[in-house]
């Protein structure tokens, strides 16, 4: 009996062909901000855009004519200007001290008569100490990329001294490996405040998630540890979270909060998204087979 009901419910499941329309109302159109600042001596980027419905895959309409500054710790402010009209607005810092370490930031937007604002803090990051790698088969041939190559992992320390936070992500030859399942968090060397690792070498799984897929001889692969303030971290652990959020046991979505806020609290007009600031070590090595550890 057991298995007839078994029998049945499996050819229920495949006969199940019916299309489900989604209406899903496209909601109320929201200023977009996406900011990650560092103190290097490159353009400096804040995009401006707009939300838009749940299924619109175009590209978003960007957000023109906006006020942009961020203002540092002495009241110095640096302006922020939109020069190809496409709503990124840049500037290019002249001296590392354009941010300084534990000295808070604010983002300043002025746009449709309305003024928005974010506050991030600069904080420290350890240097990435080397990159090795070592030679690997695999037992199977993947869909993609060689059976045969490398795996590599970095090697930093976190400073003493709990709550450092980072971000690990990497370049595969000079390509942002950019998913959202293709960075990770860290707190102090481990994942979580749970870890207990402050002040260790960061662990395993944290240097070797710079691999995705085999490496081959004559690759090259960059590593970037972020420094980012603990309202970053979760921040984006929550859009990981949701990103990734998918398959039969997924949980309904969630908006992930923002860092940016109106200064006028009873504005109806809101805006999404994050300003965060950082300091970056990187780490560049190229695949060679003369040199690779098969340990």
């Amino acid at each position: 009996m057991q298995r007839l009901l078994w029998i049945v419910w499996t050819f229920t499941l495949f006969g199940c062909e019916d299309v489900i329309d989604i209406d899903v109302k496209e909601g109320k159109r929201q200023l977009v901000v996406d900011a990650w600042i560092t103190d290097e001596l490159k353009e400096q980027t804040v995009s401006l855009s707009f939300s838009q419905a749940y299924f619109n895959q175009d590209t978003p309409e960007p957000a023109l004519g906006a006020e942009v500054y961020i203002i540092r710790h002495d009241s110095t402010m640096i302006k922020f200007e939109d020069l190809n009209g496409d709503g990124k607005y840049t500037y290019t810092p002249k001296s590392r001290r354009f941010l300084e370490l534990n000295k808070q930031v604010v983002l300043y937007i002025k746009y449709q008569g309305e003024e928005y604002y974010a506050v991030s803090e600069l904080k420290r990051v350890p240097a990435i100490d080397s990159l090795k790698y070592q030679s690997l088969t695999l037992p199977v041939k993947p869909a993609e990329g060689p059976q045969s190559g490398y795996v590599a992992q970095f090697y930093a320390t976190d400073f003493e001294g709990e709550g450092d936070t980072y971000l690990v992500r990497s370049y595969k030859n000079d390509v942002l490996r950019g998913k959202s399942n293709e960075f990770v968090l860290c707190y102090d060397a481990g994942f979580s405040p749970s870890s207990n690792a402050d002040g260790m070498l960061f662990i395993q799984p944290l240097r070797m998630a710079i691999n995705s897929g085999l490496y081959v001889d004559g690759d090259k692969v960059t590593v970037e540890l972020c420094s980012i303030p603990l309202e970053a971290y979760y921040f984006l652990y929550q859009l990981q979270q949701e990103t990734n959020n998918g398959g039969i046991f997924a949980t309904p979505p969630n908006n992930v909060p923002t860092n940016i806020f109106n200064r006028n609290p009873a504005s109806k007009e809101k805006a999404v998204g994050a300003f965060l600031v950082s300091k970056i070590s990187r780490f560049s090595a190229y695949f060679d087979k003369n040199g690779a550890s098969s340990d």
